[in-house]
């Protein structure tokens, strides 16, 4: 028994030992990570290094880096300072580095070969030029005997910098990126090197150009990266819905906002309507300035379309029943995609037809508030099924379909008109107003009556002479002009 107790003790003591050595050795390399050059300037905790705002106008060298050796950090955030160049980093486990904001203008040859872990690399809104973006900035490690390229770079953003162009070559270390974000560049048109350059990344998911000046998209350019699912060309100058899109065999997200589109027409050459985009589920028309009409059957080819975002364009007031509707295959009878959520809000429609969806009942969003709608009988359904449709998803959803026509709707909610199981009149189909047809006749009728007695007065005065100083003579003048009184001379003959 004694013998046991002694054995337990020893070991407690072993365990007890180890695990103080243990935690010595963990505080000898917390201290040396905090006394590191790095984490001076900076804040390290776990595996993270926060260097956000910290002033700094000079990109740490490589020994700084590699004095983080001990830390393994993982995530490193250096945005909003002021260095130009960015030099070589050391061999760490680096998955998400963040470099914006910070004016860089040159990044060395190199400088992230042996960040062999990293996932995502933020350069957005820098400095960067297409003469000083090279493709070595994106270089891998290199022997003789092998060539390794970032292999776990997945998300690449350069948004918001001086890019007109791309070098063709500029992603060829970066075989597996799947998300690049060009937002914001001055590219204007894609030219050749640059299809070249974003053709060259086969695994491509997610590509954003928003705000990049465009004025088309040109062919072929979207048929190398046929694994895209997601496509942002918003805020260009797109004057219609590119055509090139069908070559987006499995596009799912398509952002079209804030581009001077007009309308869409089936079979127009100039406004046509968009391809078949078979497996295209989200899309987003809103902001549009210029946008007034969407015809019949021009989002017919987007036939797994879930989600309809259509709002705050104020020149739309008109959406074709048949807008969504396709033809079947036998040609008799038309399909509708099964929408769910559907945001036509801040328009200027004055209605929505029934008939734009197929399965009202289905929809687990509906926003068509604060458009200046007409209560007549084409939008009773809409006070029928449309306003407990929109209440069953949220309590008083509703209150903002106001009515503005006829004038004596106008004020009204959809939902009050609802409560008290009001039917609306129809509107005279050759566009007569007849609710203003009192209005008009009192204001004859006034008119009328002011006009008589005035008319009178005029009358009056011009027979007594008051218009005599503008040459108006009324008759007593004329009679005196003719009169000439007798001398008194009685002999006068």
């Amino acid at each position: 028994m004694g013998k046991r107790l002694l054995a337990c003790f020893v070991l407690a003591i072993s365990v007890v030992g180890i695990s103080c050595q243990d935690n010595e050795v963990k505080a000898d390399t917390d201290n040396v990570v905090l006394e590191s050059g790095i984490c001076r300037q900076c804040k390290c905790a776990d595996t993270k290094v926060d260097c956000t705002e910290q002033g700094l106008i000079k990109f740490f060298s490589k020994s700084e880096w590699d004095a983080l050796q001990l830390m393994k950090p993982t995530h490193v955030d250096m945005s909003e300072n002021s260095f130009i160049n960015i030099t070589v980093m050391a061999d760490l486990p680096i998955q998400v580095l963040n470099l914006s904001r910070c004016g860089i203008q040159f990044i060395e040859s190199t400088s992230f070969r042996d960040l062999q872990e990293m996932v995502t690399l933020d350069l957005s809104h820098n400095k960067l030029t297409s003469a000083k973006l090279s493709p070595h900035a994106f270089e891998g490690r290199y022997s003789p005997e092998e060539y390794e390229p970032l292999i776990s770079m997945r998300n690449l953003n350069l948004a918001y910098n001086d890019l007109h162009s791309l070098h063709q070559d500029l992603f060829e270390h970066l075989p597996e990126l799947a998300e690049l974000d060009l937002s914001g560049n001055p590219l204007t048109t894609i030219d050749q090197v640059t299809l070249i350059a974003i053709s060259s990344l086969p695994m491509l998911k997610v590509l954003r150009l928003r705000s990049c000046q465009l004025t088309e998209i040109p062919d072929k350019f979207l048929h190398t990266p046929r694994y895209l699912e997601r496509l942002d060309i918003s805020d260009n100058e797109l004057t219609a819905v590119p055509q090139e899109l069908e070559e987006t065999k499995n596009l799912i997200y398509l952002n079209l906002n804030q581009n001077p589109i007009v309308e869409l027409i089936a079979d127009s050459e100039d406004n046509p309507g968009f391809p078949n985009l078979r497996k295209l589920k989200e899309l987003h028309m809103c902001n549009m300035p210029e946008l007034k009409a969407i015809g019949a059957g021009t989002l017919a080819g987007l036939e797994a379309l879930e989600n309809l975002h259509m709002s705050y364009n104020p020149k739309l007031s008109t959406i074709d029943p048949k807008a969504l509707a396709r033809v079947d295959d036998i040609g008799e009878t038309y399909d509708w995609p099964l929408i769910k959520e559907l945001y036509l809000q801040s328009n200027n429609l004055s209605g929505i037809d029934s008939r734009l969806i197929a399965r009202w009942d289905i929809l687990t969003v509906i926003e068509v508030a604060n458009n200046p709608l007409s209560c007549d009988c084409t939008t009773q359904w809409m006070v029928d099924n449309l306003v407990p449709a929109i209440e069953s998803l949220k309590v008083n959803a509703s209150e903002n379909l106001v009515c503005q026509e006829p004038i004596e709707m106008r004020g009204y909610t959809m939902k009050h008109l609802h409560d008290i199981h009001r039917n609306m009149r129809c509107l005279d189909k050759y566009g007569n107003r007849p609710e203003r047809d009192g209005a008009i006749l009192l204001g004859l009728l006034i008119g009328v009556l002011l006009a008589v007695p005035v008319m009178l007065a005029l009358v009056l005065m011009w027979r007594n002479g008051y218009f005599a100083w503008a040459g108006l003579r009324g008759p007593s003048v004329a009679s005196r002009a003719f009169y000439k009184r007798a001398p008194d001379d009685d002999n006068y003959m």
